[in-house]
């Protein structure tokens, strides 16, 4: 006979006999060798993964190897061959999981990487052993291999434990003719919960961005934001309050989660107490409270801890983050995020609040300025005063009310876009003005002005530049007229 054909008789014996294996003498009856022969091709066999043995007393009993490699696992490091103990060696050492499966979902084997997440699962159903279900259709991926549908799945699927786990499997052709799953599978937690930070951080970034840009009003910019960080973190009550440095104090701009008659000015002046301290110290504070409100690890003579436990006793709170918010070190506020028992703020959520804090805080400087500019913008309009402004070129690019009733304007774009020197008798006179506040940053003298109608009078010039953080930007002018000496 052949050695292959002798090798499939071996293995037909063992499976004849049953599944309390077959002594040597017990196969010899069916493979007529000599017993040091028919000893050769037995250890061939569990050589090659396809049999196994279990020593009971000096005896060998055989057995058809249904997870071979798990077999090469169980033998003490003497009884392995070479091949099984580099192969064993590498498996062992993989660092991603590998599982095997028959086609009644019965783990066959799992090497280290596996053990080490779900412990000796060998001979437990799969569904029930990595995501404790005992029905294998909650799992349909695996079910298509099994079903024929597939040679191939992938699937991720978040474990009994809450692990994320990627899983790649395909069906495998056993040597007795039998069919086996063989997965590769991986923890990919840390992976997914890293891309989901980045895909928040993003996502807050572009949430925050149009707030600025669609909001006008510091309320309205405040609102939005605790609107936006709540739609992807989740917490039950925000504040922001903003600096106001000429009174040096910080005053609620927006809140959320509080309920509408809920105005406790004590709970107020407890924030502005805890959010005070946090700016004083440059650093975002995270204070956890116990069931009975106390601040846990912080000295009870702790600034901090009688607000803050006053706090955590008025909304039963579990926590409390606060974050000063500062762009460029300017200081524009502060943001409070308060959460009760169950609703716990992970340490993603505080990264992603410390890694939008200073766009928040830019928001809030940008509409700042440009209310700030606003209401100058209102004054200069609202003035009694002709005023106007110019490039650096000259060509006006403002003028307010009062200067187009002066010079006899009807409308302002008459004289938007046209020089100013054309607006004076000497224009070489007003030139030199011009001139020198170029150079030195003001001038004020007497010039003779040209109205529409060609009338003249004359008026004291008051400029100065509007420097800018590249230079000058524009020139602002202030007229006053000396009388109303009008020469036709």
């Amino acid at each position: 006979m052949k050695p292959e054909e002798i090798y499939s008789r071996i293995i037909d014996a063992i499976q004849n006999i049953g599944g309390i294996g077959a002594t040597i003498d017990e196969i010899s009856k069916a493979v007529p060798l000599g017993r040091h022969t028919l000893s050769k091709y037995l250890n061939h066999l569990r050589a090659d993964g396809r049999i196994s043995y279990k020593q009971i007393g000096r005896a060998k009993v055989w057995f058809v190897s249904k997870s071979p490699l798990q077999h090469i696992f169980t033998l003490r490091e003497d009884e392995k061959t070479y091949t099984e103990k580099i192969f064993s060696r590498i498996l062992s050492d993989m660092p991603e999981g590998i599982l095997i499966l028959d086609f009644d979902f019965n783990i066959l084997f799992m090497n280290r990487y596996l053990t080490a997440l779900y412990g000796n699962c060998i001979g437990q159903k799969y569904q029930h052993a990595f995501f404790g279900h005992a029905s294998p259709d909650h799992h349909a991926k695996i079910a298509e291999i099994i079903a024929g549908t597939a040679e191939e799945v992938e699937t991720i699927e978040e474990d009994k434990a809450g692990r994320i786990i990627d899983i790649k499997a395909r069906r495998v052709e056993n040597p007795d003719g039998s069919s086996s799953i063989i997965a590769i599978i991986s923890d990919i937690t840390e992976k997914v919960k890293y891309e989901k930070r980045i895909k928040n951080l993003s996502e807050l970034h572009r949430l925050l961005g149009e707030a600025v840009n669609r909001s006008y009003t510091i309320n309205q910019l405040c609102s939005t934001i605790l609107k936006n960080l709540r739609d992807v973190i989740t917490f039950d009550f925000g504040d922001i309050l903003i600096y106001e440095p000429i009174s040096d104090t910080l005053s609620c701009y927006a809140r959320i989660g509080y309920p509408p008659e809920d105005e406790k000015s004590d709970a107020a002046e407890w924030k502005r107490r805890i959010a005070t301290e946090s700016i004083n110290r440059k650093a975002a504070l995270f204070i956890q409270f116990s069931r009975t409100h106390r601040v846990k690890g912080m000295d009870k003579n702790d600034p901090l801890a009688l607000p803050a436990s006053h706090l955590a006793r008025a909304y039963n709170l579990q926590q409390c983050y606060v974050i000063p918010l500062k762009t460029r070190g300017e200081l524009h506020g502060a943001l409070i995020i308060l959460s009760r028992f169950g609703n716990a703020i992970s340490d993603d959520d505080r990264s992603l609040l410390a890694g939008v804090s200073e766009t928040i805080a830019g928001g809030i400087a940008k509409i700042k300025a440009e209310e700030e500019w606003k209401l100058k913008a209102d004054a200069i309009r609202i003035s009694t005063q002709p005023i106007f402004m110019a490039d650096m070129e000259g060509k006006q690019t403002y003028v307010n009310p009062a200067f187009l009733e002066l010079w006899g304007y009807e409308d302002e774009s008459e004289v938007l876009g046209r020089n100013c020197l054309d607006f004076w008798k000497d224009k070489a006179k007003a030139g030199d003005a011009l001139t020198a506040v170029r150079e030195k940053g003001t001038w004020e003298g007497l010039l003779v002005a040209l109205r529409k109608d060609g009338s003249e009078f004359d008026a004291r010039l008051s400029a100065s530049l509007i420097i800018g953080k590249k230079g000058p930007l524009q020139l602002i002018a202030v007229v006053t007229p000396e009388n109303q000496r009008i020469n036709c």
